[in-house]
């Protein structure tokens, strides 16, 4: 006899049963028999995948496949050594890039939808709210079509607006201005009742505004203004009255000078010309052709750009020629302008004032002589 207590109790037929946790092993073994897909190895495993197309995009992306452990599989608790764990790639479909291409579309379109409609909605609204007098109304006039210039014969062919004349900038300096008082007229006292600077500064301030009337950009500069540091435009006009001294005779009339380092035949010496014969059509002055040095080397003349054209007019003596400065300065003005009106439609910056009009406001010299260089 056995000392050994035998745990399983009896079966029906006398024999001894099989432990509970053998009974158990083969109920769960028997299940997983039945879970298992058809043509894998083990309960845990999924049944291989059909083979992919050549054509289809794959990535490869790693599963990790459960624990039999703690799947239930029939090795676990038994002793039966685990099989490996098993890797498999797991394919991505089409639609995931397609996907992904087609929002990246859809994305651009709305945003350029939205930003069209922004646009529009504000442009609406400020043309709701924006006066019509906003703009300047001679900027509007400039910018229409010019009907007399278009239906002109000149044997050209017309550009369908006008180029504005704002485009095209003009310096005029009142001589002395913001300087000293120029040029002086004394009484029999000795104290002052006549200044070139005011002189100057009447006719100067008279041609800014003819030339504005015009549309064109104009700069009203002193004499040492530091805009003339390089100064760029289609013309440069310094206006002076001649000295009020006496010297003993009958000296009378105007003068135009250019700088003598430019050349005789050059920009500079069509606007000298140009501003001269206009100037002496107007006022009642001879013109003189006696320079002098603060002329011909007048200190503005090497200050601007070399490409801007430019002179100096004396418009009289202020001894022998007091009452025409004092007492014509709008007829002065007017003198000067057409010659910058002749310079401006000798030289083709501005159409609407070409010489082959009809009702052209300046004359034109014949011929372009250079000054002579006489000096006092």
């Amino acid at each position: 006899m056995s000392d050994e207590i035998n745990d399983n109790p009896p079966s029906e037929n006398g024999k001894g049963g099989d432990s509970a946790s053998a009974i158990f092993a083969a109920i769960m073994r028997e299940a997983a028999e039945k879970a298992r897909p058809k043509g894998a190895k083990f309960a845990g495993e999924r049944a291989s995948p059909p083979p992919q197309s050549s054509q289809e995009t794959t990535e490869p992306s790693v599963v990790e496949e459960p624990n039999p452990a703690e799947t239930g599989d029939d090795n676990a608790g038994t002793g039966e050594p685990a099989e490996p764990q098993r890797f498999r790639r797991i394919p991505l479909g089409r639609s995931h890039q397609s996907r992904g291409g087609s929002s990246l579309a859809g994305g651009f379109f709305r945003t350029i939808f939205v930003v069209g409609i922004s646009a529009g909605l504000v442009a609406t609204v400020l043309t709701w709210f924006t006066d019509p007098q906003f703009l300047n109304p001679a900027v509007v006039k400039g910018l229409q079509l010019n009907a007399p210039m278009l239906m002109a014969d000149t044997g050209a062919t017309p550009t369908p607006v006008a180029t504005p004349n704002w485009h095209y900038r003009i310096g005029i300096i009142s001589g002395h201005r913001g300087q000293d008082s120029g040029a002086v007229c004394e009484d029999e006292y000795g104290y002052p009742v006549l200044q070139e600077v005011d002189i100057n500064f009447s006719v100067a301030q008279r041609v800014v505004a003819k030339l504005k009337a015009e549309n064109f950009t104009v700069d009203l500069l002193d004499e040492n203004d530091p805009r003339l540091d390089n100064y760029q435009g289609v013309a440069l006009v310094s206006i002076h009255a001649n000295t009020c001294y006496d010297f003993g005779e009958f000296v009378s009339g105007y003068i135009v000078a250019k700088a003598e380092a430019r050349p005789d035949f050059g920009n500079d010496s069509t606007l000298r010309e140009c501003v001269a014969l206009n100037f002496g059509a107007l006022a009642p002055l001879e013109r003189s052709f006696v320079l002098t040095l603060d002329m011909t080397d007048y200190h503005v003349f090497r200050k601007i750009h070399p490409l801007t054209p430019a002179v100096i007019i004396e418009m009289g003596y202020m001894l022998a020629d007091r009452e025409v400065l004092e007492t014509e300065p709008e007829l002065l003005a007017q003198a000067i302008t057409n010659g910058v009106y002749c310079y401006l439609g000798l030289s083709g910056n501005v159409s609407g004032l070409s010489p082959a009009r009809a009702d052209a406001r300046y004359l034109v010299p014949l011929l372009e002589t250079p000054t002579p260089e006489w000096r006092r």
